[in-house]
């Protein structure tokens, strides 16, 4: 596979007339966007539009999915596949995207049982702050970034609200990007694992998502992946949007589908591919397993896999909390007695200080290489903010009743699972440590 990713720069956003991309600044129309998605309004009443700017005091709640603007326009298939349209493999060709710009969605999904899991997978809210304390949290405090703001119908199912807002989305972004038709692009790369030095060792990377009911699942080519054995991508389909995100249930460990089209460890490989290393593909699979057997399963297949690529070195690498540990440790220590050298990152539980108690959920003897992505147990007090985005209070606490403070003031938090990104093991952190 041969991918041509061709960026255009987005330096501005402003309202206008129409919709047009011109001189790096997108002009946008609030009318001309509800027209691209007013026809898949089911259980969406209705949306609005708000573009919140690096550099500003703002704080946007109810956050759920962030998307690459992106479009196909050479080779087969469409930029997030399986969506409006047959699930035809991609990675091929030439996809255009709006660098320095997402579309996000926000939604107060609701808590009650009849339209929500159970439990603990209910959506939390999802915080992100463009200034303070936690604005480096994520990639999108340096982004401009339109805001989908949706009014749900009432008594819908979470499975009616999630693919409702998953494809308003999708149609959104694509929009968007189709603007550079035709347009001379500011910077172009051509991606290609196919040239390969038998001198260097062979690296793979296995990317685990999650995937435990409504509001807590991955989609590959436009499928949940609940029943999905290990299997192999091409880097390339994951650039073109393979993966879509629909996990709504832990901010801090979500990965958006942005970060999948865009994933920090895949790219650093890809750059390292014919220097340092070979970078031979994805191994892709989903984590929370069911049983430790359902876990052991995996591992093995993952390591199949990786050896059937003849994979040196492996990269672990997984999106979730606890019970997600389990499935990666057990891959590592899998690699491991196989001969294939194993890494991964990982959030910690390490208090206020990062050494308290027990700092991982499971871990093996074989995880020897370990990157730390900072604990997830830290305080934090967010400051009062100019203007938010998404909603006048936040929700919280569902467990002990609710808690619904004003969105715009300050507030401490004893966790960063509210914060968006902030556990993310995708690579994107700005966190560094070093061992001495």
């Amino acid at each position: 596979m041969q991918l041509t990713r061709q960026y255009y720069r987005v330096d501005d956003v402003v309202w206008g007339e129409r919709t047009s991309y011109e001189n790096h600044v997108l002009t946008l129309n609030k009318t001309d966007l509800r027209d691209q998605v007013k026809g898949l309004f089911k259980a969406v009443e209705d949306v609005d539009f708000d573009v919140v700017k690096p550099g500003e005091n703002t704080r946007i709640i109810h956050l759920l999915d962030t998307l690459q603007p992106m479009v196909k326009t050479e080779g087969k298939g469409k930029q997030y596949s399986g969506f409006f349209g047959s699930a035809l493999t991609v990675g091929d060709g030439t996809t255009n995207l709006l660098s320095g710009l997402t579309v996000m969605e926000s939604a107060a999904l609701p808590w009650d049982t009849s339209s929500a899991s159970s439990g603990l997978l209910y959506p939390r809210d999802a915080i992100l702050d463009m200034q303070g304390p936690i604005a480096g949290f994520t990639p999108f405090d340096k982004t401009i970034n339109l805001v989908i703001l949706y009014k749900l119908a009432e008594s819908k199912s979470s499975i009616e609200y999630d693919n409702d807002i998953r494809l308003i989305g999708i149609r959104i972004s694509t929009y968007l990007a189709a603007l550079t038709q035709g347009m001379e692009p500011d910077e172009s790369t051509l991606f290609s694992i196919d040239e390969v030095n038998p001198e260097l060792p062979n690296v793979v990377l296995v990317w685990q998502c999650q995937n435990q009911g409504p509001y807590a699942n991955t989609y590959l080519y436009g499928q949940s992946i609940d029943n999905l054995v290990p299997t192999l991508l091409h880097p390339n389909e994951m650039l073109d949007g393979c993966v879509v995100s629909g996990n709504y249930v832990w901010p801090a460990f979500k990965v958006p589908t942005y970060l999948h089209a865009n994933h920090p460890i895949l790219l650093e490989l890809y750059q390292n591919h014919g220097k340092t290393i070979n970078f031979r593909g994805v191994i892709f699979c989903r984590s929370h397993n069911p049983s430790n057997w359902h876990k052991e399963r995996c591992a093995n297949f993952n390591i199949k896999l990786a050896n059937y690529l003849g994979a040196n070195g492996l990269i672990m690498a997984w999106e979730g909390g606890g019970n997600a540990a389990v499935d990666g440790m057990l891959t590592i220590q899998c690699a491991e007695q196989n001969g294939i050298k194993a890494s991964t990152i990982t959030f910690e539980f390490g208090g206020l200080d990062g050494t308290e108690g027990v700092l991982l959920v499971d871990d093996v003897p074989e995880a020897n290489a370990v990157v730390s992505g900072g604990s997830i147990e830290k305080h934090y007090t967010l400051p009062d903010v100019e203007r938010v985005v998404g909603g006048d209070v936040m929700r919280l606490n569902k467990e002990s009743g609710g808690y619904f403070p004003p969105s715009d003031k300050s507030i401490t938090f004893d966790t960063t699972t509210h914060f968006y990104l902030s556990g993310n093991q995708s690579g994107h952190s700005k966190l560094f440590g070093e061992s001495y």
